[in-house]
């Protein structure tokens, strides 16, 4: 792997590669996500050497489904990177910048609905499932993914 640099983009950067890697059949409308533009939102981008954007990551203070009452909780979503470069560390690295910034801003756990193929990549960055899987319809099967922080010393 051979990052240049991590940094914060605009949501409309994160869309050319959401679409060809999460939705590549489906209208552009459809990686427009709400929250995109919310202040609290952060979206990033993992760039090559050579300046290329390789990967996106979206991050959104929202609490998970099965619980309204928290306000420390981080939803992870949009989380795409280039095919041809997916298993060299680009996506590992991004999720880090993500979880970072979740721990800095006082969260306390991040979530998301992960596909199941990519389950074993959350798990291996310390995510842990909970429940079956399920449909996202025109999407596919995913698993609900989280993982709680530490706080930031």
């Amino acid at each position: 792997m051979s990052v240049s640099e991590i940094r914060r983009i605009p949501a409309a950067a994160t869309r050319g590669l959401r679409q060809a890697v999460l939705r590549p059949n489906q209208p552009p409308q459809t990686v427009v996500y709400p929250g995109d533009d919310d202040a609290d939102t952060l979206h990033l981008g993992v760039y090559a050497v050579g300046g290329r954007l390789v990967g996106v990551a979206s991050l959104y203070r929202e609490p998970p489904p099965d619980s309204l009452r928290t306000t420390t909780a981080w939803r992870l979503r949009g989380m795409a990177v280039d095919k041809s470069l997916q298993g060299h560390g680009y996506g590992a690295a991004l999720l880090r910048a993500c979880l970072e910034h979740a721990t800095v801003q006082g969260g306390t756990q991040v979530w998301c609905n992960a596909r199941t193929t990519a389950s074993g990549f959350y798990r291996s960055l310390g995510f842990s499932q909970k429940g079956d899987t399920f449909e996202l319809p025109g999407i596919g099967p995913h698993h609900f993914m989280w993982r709680g922080l530490e706080a930031s010393r």
